[in-house]
């Protein structure tokens, strides 16, 4: 049996993961920085607690000795204030880190990471769109040294937008579903930017791919691949979550600018899309399926 690692399982894809890998039958293991989170995992999967520090990373993988770590745990942040740089430094820097050097202590040498599309800005070279997405990449800098000088073979995968059931953070179709219940109205920008976005059982199964493609490597792997869904305008989007509900969102368009640095066209996957994967549900398949499962819980 397989054995799993996987951190930031109390967030929606990693939540996903550690489901999705118990369901195939791997030893699954997760990491909480507090007991109350075992509240967000069904029983079979086994919890351990960190601080973040580097002794309690090394305690929790020499206990569970993964095949695979799954290194989803990340600080979002679309646009931060000065006081915030600290914290995602800590988050997507620091703690992978301490992560990696854990890895290194105790002989586990693959890794799936979790990158984003925003550390493209309208182009395959490295741009950017905000601190966070820098974040991302200056993560990606410290793997390449863990693997050449530790064996380390790892997968990136650089995601564009998400969703599915059990998504509880205030993202775009979670927003025009609620709207589409209540009536309300939304200030939106003129709508005309492209939206890349992919149901999450898609998503969990780029990541089984990815620890695939480790698996089997005849030798440690340095790669990163985006996971690409249906693209759509704003506009467009809007619509189709509209008419698969069959209801009327009533959205204003122009009412609000586009953001600083809004990205209108996300950069294409081209031949780096992850290979031997491709995804299985477009965006009315999976609203439909959110608002099953939606609707099933309030029965």
């Amino acid at each position: 049996m397989e054995k799993v690692f996987i951190t930031g399982a109390t967030g929606f894809i990693g939540n996903a993961v550690a489901r999705f890998c118990l369901a195939q039958g791997s030893e699954t293991h997760v990491l909480m920085r507090s007991p109350e989170s075992k509240q967000h995992f069904p029983p079979g999967i086994t919890a351990h607690l960190t601080d973040g520090s580097l002794d309690s990373l090394r305690l929790a993988l020499e206990r569970a000795r993964p095949d695979t770590v799954f290194h989803i745990a990340s600080l979002f942040l679309a646009n931060h204030e000065p006081a915030q740089a600290g914290p995602l430094v800590a988050s997507n820097i620091l703690f992978g880190t301490h992560l990696l050097e854990a890895m290194a202590l105790t002989g586990c040498t693959k890794l799936v990471n979790t990158g984003t599309s925003w550390q493209h800005l309208a182009t395959p070279d490295y741009r950017p769109v905000n601190l966070y997405a820098a974040t991302k990449q200056a993560f990606e800098d410290i793997v390449c040294y863990y693997h050449q000088v530790f064996g380390l073979s790892c997968v990136t995968l650089k995601l564009f937008d998400t969703f599915g059931p059990g998504d509880t953070r205030r993202k775009l179709v979670n927003i025009l579903m609620e709207a589409a219940q209540t009536g309300a109205v939304l200030e939106m920008s003129p709508g005309e930017q492209i939206i890349d976005i992919c149901y999450i059982d898609d998503i969990v199964t780029a990541y089984a791919q990815a620890a695939r493609l480790l698996n089997t490597a005849d030798e440690p792997v340095l790669d990163d691949y985006f996971v690409s869904g249906e693209r759509l305008t704003l506009r467009r989007l809007v619509e189709v979550v509209g008419s698969t509900l069959g209801r009327e969102i009533n959205a204003r368009f122009g009412a609000r600018p586009y953001r600083e640095r809004e990205v209108m066209q996300p950069v294409a996957p081209g031949e780096r899309l992850l290979p031997g994967w491709k995804p299985r549900y477009g965006l009315s398949d999976g609203i439909r399926l959110l608002a099953g499962a939606s609707a099933a819980r309030e029965r």
